[in-house]
């Protein structure tokens, strides 16, 4: 009895269903290390998923910007064709159209001709209306900026057209064997002008003003709070501090000019100063006070 005890408990040990077993008796092995490549595993194509959707997102953007260049590529050129058809009507040569648009003369006939004036301004019209910027007025005053701005940002638009100014100057010093030129005097003064030399410091300290006026700028919310970024009363006086020229000391002139503080060189300096615009009365009738007992207008 003992003995059959004995083997039906061996019988029913060979019967038994393992731990982890389904229906169908098949054995489950869970190990540690499955788990941990499982969880490695699919880490893994989740980081992939997330760069294959930030590549995708990256790409978005990139097409995106090429569609917008594109637009104003197509948008400018439309301009261009305008700006050329306008200045065409009004009887500037085409050489002379070629020259500034950079383009050849038959480029430039091709456009003048092909181009339809009322259907460019209705489309440009469309695009002034979506802030497109609106071109130079050719009736317009130069010297405008001098008078100062009722808005900061026309105001900051000028500093724009001087920092294009000064990369101009550079690249002219860059490739030129010869300085370029700028006139200390508004061009409302016709035939008086007062060229000095654009140099390397001269661009500099043009580049400082800049920087200066624009951090005022920036702070300020109207043109009335302006202090130092303020314009002048006088045009000619604004366009001096506009190219960073100070006001003519004697003292400086005669170091510079290397003479000794005389009458002559008091008259040499009154004649400077109105070559400058700084004052309105000539050498000949300006006040010496090297020479005594002169009467006269004082500057």
């Amino acid at each position: 009895m003992a003995s059959a005890f004995s083997g039906a408990q061996r019988w029913a040990a060979t019967r038994r269903v393992p731990w982890g077993a389904g229906n169908n008796g098949a054995r489950k092995h869970v190990r540690p290390f499955s788990l941990l490549n499982t969880a490695r595993r699919e880490q893994g194509i989740s980081v992939a998923i997330t760069d294959r959707m930030a590549a995708w997102r990256r790409e978005r953007r990139v097409v995106a910007r090429v569609s917008r260049a594109a637009w104003r590529l197509e948008q400018a050129e439309r301009e261009r064709s305008w700006a050329l058809a306008s200045a065409r009507a009004e009887g500037v040569s085409i050489r002379t159209l070629a020259a500034a648009a950079g383009l050849s003369p038959a480029r430039v006939h091709q456009i003048t001709a092909d181009a339809d004036l009322d259907g460019l301004d209705a489309a440009l019209g469309e695009l002034r209306a979506a802030g497109w910027p609106a071109p130079e007025d050719p009736d317009g005053d130069d010297d405008a900026e001098l008078d100062g701005r009722d808005l900061i940002c026309d105001r900051l638009l000028d500093e724009v057209g001087w920092l294009r100014q000064c990369a101009g100057w550079l690249t002219h010093l860059h490739t030129k064997e010869f300085p370029p030129a700028v006139n200390l005097r508004p061009e409302d003064d016709h035939f008086d002008r007062a060229h000095v030399v654009a140099d390397l410091p001269r661009v500099a300290a043009i580049l400082q003003r800049v920087a200066a006026d624009v951090d005022e700028l920036a702070r300020a919310r109207r043109v009335a709070d302006l202090g130092a970024a303020a314009a002048r009363p006088d045009r000619r006086a604004e366009r001096r501090r506009r190219v960073a020229e100070p006001d003519l000391d004697f003292r400086e002139f005669c170091r510079h000019s290397k003479l000794s503080q005389s009458e002559r060189s008091w008259d040499l300096f009154a004649a400077e100063r109105y070559r400058r615009g700084e004052t309105d009365i000539p050498s000949y009738e300006a006040r010496n006070p090297f020479r005594h007992h002169q009467q006269g207008p004082c500057t």
